[in-house]
C-alpha cells in the first residue's frame, strides 16, 4: 500500500522570534506619563506667562502698581516719552553700587559721559538748582538695555543711595526698599510706595542730557501713602 503524502499546507509553520504584537489597549502607566507631562508643560507656560523669574536676566515681571503709587511714576516725563536704549544690560550676577561721576551745567541741562555711565552700569551725580537746593541724581542701564536717570532720592527714609543688586531689583541702602528696575514699581520695604522720580533725558553726541526744566522744576514727592 502507497504512503499517503501529506498536504504541504498543512503542516504547522514555525513561530518567528521578536514577532510584532497586536495593537492593543493602552497601558495604564502610559495615560498618566502623558497626563503628567501635559500639566508640566502646562505649569511652564503659565510662569512664564506670568512673568516668573528674575528680572536681572532680562525677563519682565508682570507688576501692576497701587493707584497711590502709579500716579507719581514717571510724573516729570512728557507724554510719548522713550527711554534710550544704550545696550549693556542683562543680568545682573553681583551687587552694582552706585559710582559717583562728574556732571556738568550746560545751557540745555545737566550733561554726563554716556560712556561712564554703560562702563560702571549704576551712577551718581548732583545737580544744584537755582534756589541753591541740591539733588540727588542716578542713571543706570536696566536689564533690558534702556537707560534711566532721575533722582536717586528716597522720600520717606532720606537715602539717595540705590544699589542693582544680584537678586535683579534696584535696592535703597539706606531703608532696604526693593523696586523693579524695568518699570520702577515698589516690591518690598518701608517706602517701596514711593518710586523714584525719572527725568526726561537723551543721549547726544555721547552725551546724556538731563532737561533742565524738569531739574529746576522738581520737588518731593507728598508724604502721603502708607509707610512702612
Amino acid at each position: 500500500m502507497s504512503k499517503k503524502k501529506r498536504n504541504p499546507a498543512k503542516q504547522a509553520q514555525p513561530v518567528k522570534k521578536n514577532a510584532p504584537r497586536k495593537a492593543g489597549r493602552v497601558k495604564p502607566i502610559a495615560v498618566v506619563c502623558a497626563i503628567v507631562l501635559v500639566f508640566a508643560v502646562g505649569a511652564f507656560v503659565l510662569a512664564r506667562t506670568l512673568g516668573g523669574g528674575n528680572s536681572s536676566s532680562g525677563g519682565t515681571q508682570k507688576l501692576t502698581a497701587p493707584a497711590d503709587e502709579a500716579k507719581y511714576i514717571g510724573r516729570y516725563l512728557p507724554a510719548g516719552y522713550a527711554e534710550s536704549k544704550v545696550g549693556g544690560g542683562g543680568a545682573v550676577t553681583s551687587d552694582i553700587p552706585m559710582k559717583p561721576v562728574v556732571a556738568a551745567t550746560g545751557a540745555d541741562g545737566l550733561t554726563v559721559a554716556l560712556s561712564d555711565v554703560t562702563a560702571a552700569r549704576n551712577v551718581s551725580f548732583e545737580y544744584k538748582k537755582a534756589d541753591g537746593s541740591t539733588i540727588p541724581l542716578m542713571a543706570y542701564v536696566k536689564p533690558s538695555g534702556k537707560l534711566f536717570v532721575g533722582v536717586s532720592y528716597c522720600v520717606p527714609c532720606k537715602g539717595a543711595g540705590q544699589t542693582l543688586t544680584a537678586d535683579g531689583k534696584l535696592t535703597c541702602d539706606s531703608c532696604g526698599t526693593k523696586r523693579d528696575p524695568e518699570s520702577g514699581i515698589g516690591i518690598s520695604g518701608t517706602c517701596k510706595l514711593y518710586p523714584l522720580d525719572e527725568l526726561p533725558a537723551k543721549v547726544v553726541g555721547g552725551k546724556i542730557v538731563v532737561d533742565k526744566a524738569a531739574l529746576e522744576g522738581w520737588t518731593e514727592q507728598p508724604l502721603d501713602r502708607k509707610v512702612g
